[in-house]
């Protein structure tokens, strides 16, 4: 299950100004009047650096069985978010219908694993990926994959979606 808060306005212009690769990557989404590419996006993302004590200051996570979505802010064209995980939290398996979905980790180890379904539109996994701090994990709107954190430490996932995440399918393991 997936807890979601949004950050206040206040909450968010502390980050802001405490964390300048935040701050310039709503910059640069803020001056965007057409949905980026995810090449771009993800290049964006790649050289983010990010202040991450300042960054944790700002976040909550759940301790229920799923993941907690920090929503940094959300326009109509774009969504970021700093979502977290415990150890053993982990998405459904989904895609991103409408929308492509760029994100850096932050913090841990980041497991992707991907999915294409069978002849009986069951989730069979085809790739598993493990992304460490630093690097940058891309999803087209297509793209059926779950998000995991398999270690026992805490991971951290900053995520742009574009256009902001509006709705997801959800699919059966085989």
């Amino acid at each position: 299950m997936v807890a979601v808060v949004t950050m206040s306005d206040e909450n968010r212009d502390d980050l802001i100004a405490c964390c300048k690769g935040v701050a310039d990557m709503i910059d640069w989404l803020d001056s965007l009047n057409a949905r980026p590419g995810l090449a771009e996006l993800g290049a964006h993302l790649d050289s983010l650096p990010v202040n991450l004590e300042a960054l944790k200051q700002h976040l909550v996570y759940t301790e229920d069985n799923g993941y907690q979505r920090n929503i940094i802010k959300k326009t109509e064209h774009y969504e970021m978010v700093a979502i977290t995980w415990r150890a053993g939290q982990d998405t459904p398996i989904h895609d991103h219908v409408g929308s492509d979905c760029a994100f850096l980790i932050v913090e841990g180890t980041s497991t992707e694993t991907i999915y294409e379904l069978n002849e009986a539109n069951l989730a069979v996994p085809t790739n598993v990926r493990d992304f460490g701090p630093g690097d940058v994990c891309a999803a087209n709107e297509p793209d059926i994959h779950r998000i995991s954190n398999d270690t026992d430490d805490n991971l951290i996932n900053l995520h742009v979606y574009t256009p902001p995440l509006s709705g997801f399918g959800i699919y059966e393991a085989a």
